[in-house]
């Protein structure tokens, strides 16, 4: 087994929160939870990645992408397992959460925060690095692909209310699950915990207003755990939080070995 730094491809950070993507922010969480240490790649155009999206991972000049595969592949060659304590029921509930977050709300996440113009007029900040002569049409490009991913997901084909309502029953389903912590399942992070914290930073610890964030703001537990990974996990961010909030900033050079978490 190899202790060597991996690349970790990823969207540019946005706000104090790890990444605005779910699944570039699940997947940075979970290699601070398993301790793996990574150097950060920023990208802002994933279509020369594998599979065309983002994250992706380079280990050993090898690329491997989709979060949930690169984890796979990292617990076998690294030999870090956060779940390795975990029953079979807990499995289980693992990833029905999983399911339920990133098959469903992470596309909710996407119109609340992308396409809906109460999130994109703070998202809109990420096109700055394009040159003024052109960036019209590239926002208006991604503006179709976006509308178009959402339209065949079937998003789009439901009235914002529905959204929302969705939205929260997702939620309400997912915290009927949730230990009274620190963690999901009780005293030690596992894996659930990063996909969890994925989708809830951008949903509350972000500048984005909607009644999905009305919603989960007002559950104690909800805001008391994003906080809590975010100050554990990302330190450097949670000091930021504590500041004037900023739509983007500088990466801190971190380095997950620090933070190992062992079974």
């Amino acid at each position: 087994m190899t202790n060597a730094p991996i690349k970790l491809f990823v969207f540019p950070r946005m706000f104090a929160v790890p990444n605005l993507s779910p699944f570039c922010c699940k997947l940075e969480t979970w290699l601070r939870i398993a301790g793996i240490p990574y150097e950060v790649v920023e990208t802002r155009d994933p279509r020369s990645a594998p599979k065309g999206k983002l994250p992706f991972i380079e280990d050993d000049g090898v690329r491997i992408a989709d979060s949930t595969l690169v984890i796979e592949h990292l617990v076998r060659t690294r030999g870090r397992d956060p779940d390795a304590t975990l029953d079979a029921a807990q499995r289980a509930t693992a990833l029905l959460v999983q399911r339920t977050l990133e098959e469903h709300y992470a596309f909710i996440l996407a119109y609340t925060h992308l396409f809906h113009e109460d999130g994109a007029r703070h998202t809109r900040a990420r096109f700055q690095a394009v040159p003024a002569i052109v960036r019209p049409f590239v926002e208006s490009a991604v503006r179709r692909g976006l509308t178009n991913m959402l339209w065949q997901q079937g998003i789009l084909r439901h009235s914002h209310d529905d959204i929302v309502e969705s939205a929260i029953r997702d939620w309400r389903a997912v915290l009927a699950f949730m230990s009274e912590g620190p963690f999901f399942f009780g005293e030690a992070a596992t894996s659930v915990d990063a996909v969890v914290f994925g989708t809830l930073a951008s949903s509350v610890l972000t500048p984005i207003e909607s009644p999905i964030r009305a919603f989960l703001v007002s559950q104690p537990k909800c805001v008391a755990y994003a906080e809590r990974m975010r100050a554990k996990y990302f330190p450097e961010l949670a000091a930021d939080a504590s500041s004037t909030p900023r739509e983007s900033g500088e990466r801190s050079s971190f380095r997950a070995e620090a933070r190992a978490e062992r079974p």
